[in-house]
């Protein structure tokens, strides 16, 4: 046993079952968060930790990332544009078979009661915007794992927070390539955690390259290109610190001993900090400039170049497009824009995968758990399109009213106006906006369809 596990021997604890408000997967000492890579890496050295990733240990992967991002700052403002944008949008959730609609009787579609309570809940709730990011950041690794702690609240259980955890606590196994719970002090094979806690944990595996499981995520590719960045920088640096000091040149007669040789390099070495020296007549110093600017007629040379293709190549990784990130040498406006939608794209592909993972892994347990199994199970969407102008489209539903009937949900969902319920204060007036009757239309069917629905509103109520 190394000294390392001696030491850390008495902190290692095996997981515990938790409690009804408990963690599943506990806090742990720092020094179990993270292991330090260092800075004098080798090729070889990172290509031992990607093997390592590919047997299921995903640990030093992890750690080199997050070591990677903490360095470059190009790599973290990609990566943090991206997880970021899903938190900037607005969210809605929607029933089943677009049941926003009111039916002919003007009665609401069942489940829209229990979907109120559940919106209630996570609109006040203050750790969506973090979960929302960290789901997101599942890009980078391949997966997220945040942990629902749950509580009851009104005689309903409610979301109390949630734990967002490292992804280095997660691996997959050697022999199935099941995504498990894996910590330093646990066995190789780790736990089944989905199966073994139902309802307890929101986990987000995107595709990102189709690669297998444990080889999936953009960390492979921005590692290398962080890599080539921070060489190319430690390089850069090292050019820069003797760019404008002379060279210091010493030549010797023959007949100088080895002392002399000696005496030399010393002084050579002296005149670094001092630019002084006292040296005997056997020994020629010559101090030489370097001529003109640096490498590459004064344009950084290949140091520069280096860096500015590996930050393109990591916001065509990450973004799909660069003119969003840096201007370019023949970037426009018109160009700008055409990139941003690139860059839409890939936000719209997160926003369909989150909203799918929230929507099996946090929205349906909390349905199950208050309304039952049978309780319709609204979606967790994010608003991607842009709302309309305002102005503009008013001004052409004006013209086109007269000729062409259009349904007033579509204007409603094209300027994000929401529908009006029965209590809301009025502004304005419109040809729907008469809500004093919509729950009891006299021509209402009685059928045994509406009367389930009028029940399962009077239970959510």
């Amino acid at each position: 046993m190394s000294l390392w596990q001696r030491f850390t021997a008495p902190f290692r604890r095996a997981p515990k079952t938790p409690g009804p408000s408990g963690q599943v997967i506990p806090d742990q000492a720092l020094w179990f968060q993270f292991q330090r890579i260092g800075g004098a890496l080798t090729p070889h050295d990172v290509s031992s930790i990607i093997r390592a990733a590919d047997t299921g240990d995903m640990r030093l992967l992890v750690d080199l990332a997050n070591e990677m991002r903490q360095k470059d700052g190009h790599l973290q403002s990609v990566l943090q544009t991206r997880e970021s944008a899903l938190c900037g949008l607005g969210w809605e959730l929607v029933l089943p078979g677009r049941t926003k609609k009111r039916s002919k009787a003007g009665r609401a579609p069942r489940g829209t009661a229990q979907m109120k309570v559940i919106e209630s809940e996570l609109r006040s709730h203050p750790g969506l915007y973090q979960l929302i990011a960290h789901l997101t950041g599942g890009v980078y690794y391949g997966y997220a794992v945040a942990e629902t702690i749950w509580k009851v609240n009104g005689g309903r259980m409610v979301p109390d927070r949630f734990v967002c955890h490292s992804a280095r606590r997660f691996g997959f196994r050697q022999d199935t390539g099941k995504f498990i719970w894996r910590d330093d002090n646990m066995a190789q094979d780790g736990v089944d955690f989905l199966a073994a806690y139902p309802d307890r944990f929101i986990v987000s595996q995107p595709r990102i390259n189709g690669d297998v499981p444990c080889r999936e995520g953009l960390v492979r590719v921005l590692m290398w290109l962080a890599l080539f960045r921070n060489w190319a920088w430690s390089d850069w640096l090292k050019l820069a610190e003797i760019a404008w000091k002379p060279w210091r040149l010493a030549q010797y007669k023959k007949a100088a001993s080895k002392a002399d040789i000696t005496d030399a390099a010393a002084i050579l070495q002296g005149m670094t900090s001092s630019g002084s020296a006292v040296y005997p007549e056997t020994i020629d110093i010559t101090l030489k400039w370097p001529d003109g600017g640096t490498a590459g007629k004064g344009q950084g040379g290949p140091h520069e170049s280096l860096l500015a293709t590996a930050g393109a190549e990591m916001s065509k990784a990450t973004l799909g497009q660069t003119l969003t990130t840096e201007q370019g040498s023949r970037g426009s406006q018109s160009l700008g824009k055409v990139h941003n939608e690139v860059r839409k794209d890939i936000l719209w592909a997160d926003a369909q995968h989150i909203g799918d993972v929230i929507t099996k892994c946090l929205i349906e347990p909390m349905v199950r758990l208050n309304f039952g199994p049978t309780a319709p199970v609204p979606r967790f969407q994010f608003v991607t399109e842009d709302a309309a102008d305002m102005v503009a489209f008013s001004t052409a539903l004006e013209k086109l009213a007269p000729i062409l009937a259009m349904p007033a949900e579509w204007a409603r969902d094209k300027l994000g106006i929401p529908h009006p319920e029965e209590d809301d204060e009025l502004v304005g007036e419109g040809v729907d906006v008469d809500v004093s009757d919509l729950e009891t239309d006299p021509e209402a069917d009685n059928d045994s369809e509406d009367e389930d629905e009028e029940a399962g509103e009077e239970e959510a109520a």
